[in-house]
């Protein structure tokens, strides 16, 4: 009996009908992925933003003290496009949105 089941399954092997069977197998192929990314990278983005956010929040007090006393050098600008980089992603998202908008051109 056991062999006449294990003959049936190496045909169906054979024949490709066992495919579906390694589907499963993919989420615990990638799950070591899913962790270092949800338990690592996550969390030192979001940490960099709030420093960056902290950062962009006193320069802009910093700037608003030195616009009074007549300084025109200012902190906030440099910082506000590390805090953009940051938020997308390196700016991988900025380039895939601009992609994505860019006009096809037809020859």
């Amino acid at each position: 009996m056991i062999r006449a089941e294990a003959e049936r399954f190496w045909r169906d092997v054979v024949t490709g009908r066992v495919h579906l069977a390694l589907i499963p197998v993919a989420p615990i192929i990638l799950l070591p992925f899913i962790i270092i990314g949800f338990v690592i990278v996550f969390p030192i983005w979001v940490l960099g933003l709030a420093v960056l956010g902290l950062l962009r929040l006193i320069a802009w007090v910093v700037d608003k003290g030195m616009g009074a006393a007549g300084g025109s050098f200012r902190f906030g600008p440099p910082l506000a496009r590390a805090f953009e980089w940051v938020k997308t992603f390196g700016g991988l998202a900025r380039t895939l949105n601009a992609k994505k908008a860019a006009p096809r051109r037809t020859a």
